[in-house]
């Protein structure tokens, strides 16, 4: 069977803020019943799996308003307008861990939600790290936590780590993925 693509026939802007675009697109079938589709557009974001000189991964600890709880996380970020992923990347890693990396290599890129949102996000590994100093935003308040491959299980097997891309850099770290 061939799958075909939706068509839009119409797209009315909902709502648009400082990190995503919120819209309500008609579209049209190949039978040529309609529907609409909600859409998040959002620029994407990237992640880092770094690991330190001792030979530990560098998870952050944060606290995430939309869930209400502290989480684990692999440094990430918002990509800016314009923005190369790999420089994302780069200014994460340095401002939630005050960690550089003399070499950055992407793993793979996934969607998180793609049922309702245009975000991609990119996982990158960071190799030879150097610490040289936070550099964290106005409001984030992030403790980093590095973690032994016996620690980063064991954080998997508690149900600790909820962060999808955490999940999925974590397991490929693992080997179980």
């Amino acid at each position: 069977m061939e799958i075909k693509k939706e068509i839009r026939t119409a797209s009315e802007t909902i709502y648009e803020g400082n990190i995503l675009k919120l819209y309500r697109d008609e579209v049209e079938f190949p039978n040529k019943h309609k529907s609409t589709r909600e859409v998040v557009e959002h620029s994407g974001g990237v992640s880092v799996l770094a690991e330190n000189e001792e030979g530990k991964i560098l998870l952050i600890r944060q606290y995430r308003y939309p869930v209400d709880e502290v989480i684990y996380e692999i440094p990430a970020g918002k990509l800016e307008l314009e923005e190369k992923v790999e420089e994302c990347a780069r200014r994460e890693l340095r401002e939630e861990t005050g960690y550089t990396a003399e070499k950055f290599s992407k793993l793979f890129e996934f969607f998180p939600t793609p049922g309702y949102s245009t975000e991609t996000i990119y996982i990158y590994q960071a190799e030879n790290l150097k610490y040289v100093g936070r550099d964290l935003e106005e409001g984030e308040y992030i403790e980093v936590v590095p973690q032994t491959k016996a620690e980063l299980k064991e954080l998997m097997q508690s149900g600790k780590i909820k962060d999808s891309k955490t999940l999925i850099a974590v397991m490929h770290y693992l080997g179980d993925f």
